[in-house]
């Protein structure tokens, strides 16, 4: 269940193969979860590695296809948010103890007490409800994947989606440090996160290297992702709700703004890095890695000197469909 694209089928029918399993995936997790956090948290995972393809495929699908299915997707998550939402801050409270001294012994337990007093706890059939509900959108969203079309053949159905995708994303970078503003480097988190997770479905065009892009791309997206957090742990300090922390709500703040500089300062040559070539550039380098690696997977069962049971096994994979390697 790998989130990769083969090469031995057609993009469209990895877009249709990738949605049930990554969909399967999620309902599994949503049915009877033993953890409903753990739940919820790969459920939305599920949910984001959907929206990437979705992305990636935008201009082959149509306008019309793409806002119709993202914002189904986009629901779907927002039903399980709350929760998600809760647990994210607690954590994000504790990355900043370790990261950073508070000025004051407890800070970092009064800001978990005023989260907790302010969320409160979920109610187990609210939650219920909700995984119920969850689940059932993604039974009709897998419906319509499975007869989802892509217009175009082999690499041009997906190459101008991948290409303005990381475009947008190399600008947000550029905007975030102009604009130095929560919401700016929100923009480019999202953008780095699409790169990642396009550059794993399309690993097997040249594993070494696309492999290594998309794991710069992980670390980048999980220091920026550190930084949101941070935004909205500040959010919640100069709430209403977080007025109960009274002068100490300043401190926290401080702090957190601290460490999103920290992270900033190292996110940024590693963006400059993975986003320094040009948009048609990675596109035209990735359109030739794939094509070639068809080429060789094609080649393969007629490769001089093959050991005999070699050949017996290719000539078999052209009768039948290509396992995923």
């Amino acid at each position: 269940m790998a989130f990769r694209f083969r090469l031995a089928e057609t993009f469209e029918e990895g877009c249709q193969r990738i949605a049930r399993e990554q969909i399967e995936r999620a309902q599994a997790q949503l049915k009877g979860p033993d953890d409903p956090v753990v739940a919820v948290h790969e459920t939305r995972k599920s949910l984001k590695r959907l929206r990437a393809l979705l992305r990636l495929i935008r201009p082959a699908t149509g306008e019309s296809v793409f806002h119709h299915e993202n914002a189904q997707l986009r629901d779907i998550a927002r039903i399980l948010s709350s929760a998600r939402d809760r647990q994210v801050l607690l954590e994000t409270v504790a990355k900043l103890e370790a990261a950073t001294s508070f000025p004051k012994k407890g800070l970092g337990q009064a800001l978990r007490e005023a989260l907790t007093a302010t969320n409160g706890e979920q109610s187990p059939i609210f939650e219920t409800a909700a995984l119920r509900q969850a689940h059932g959108r993604l039974a009709e969203a897998k419906k319509r994947f499975a007869r989802l079309h892509l217009a175009g053949h082999g690499f041009h159905s997906i190459g101008p989606g991948l290409e303005a995708s990381y475009r947008r994303a190399r600008r947000a970078l550029r905007a975030a440090y102009v604009e130095l503003t929560d919401e700016a480097f929100h923009e480019w988190r999202k953008g780095a996160q699409q790169h990642w997770r396009h550059m794993l479905l399309l690993t097997r065009a040249w594993p070494a290297t696309l492999a290594a892009r998309a794991s710069e791309s992980r670390s980048l997206s999980q220091l920026l992702g550190d930084d949101h957090d941070l935004a909205l742990l500040v959010a919640f300090v100069r709430s209403e709700a977080g007025a109960r922390l009274g002068a100490d709500a300043a401190a926290i703040e401080t702090a957190a703004r601290r460490r999103q500089q920290e992270l900033r300062a190292i996110a940024h040559p590693k963006g400059m890095r993975l986003f320094a070539e040009s948009p048609k550039a990675l596109h035209h380098s990735i359109a030739a890695y794939w094509d070639a690696a068809v080429a060789l997977k094609e080649r393969e069962p007629e490769e001089e000197g093959a050991h005999p049971a070699r050949k017996t096994s290719a000539h078999a994979r052209r009768r039948r469909p290509a396992a995923d390697a």
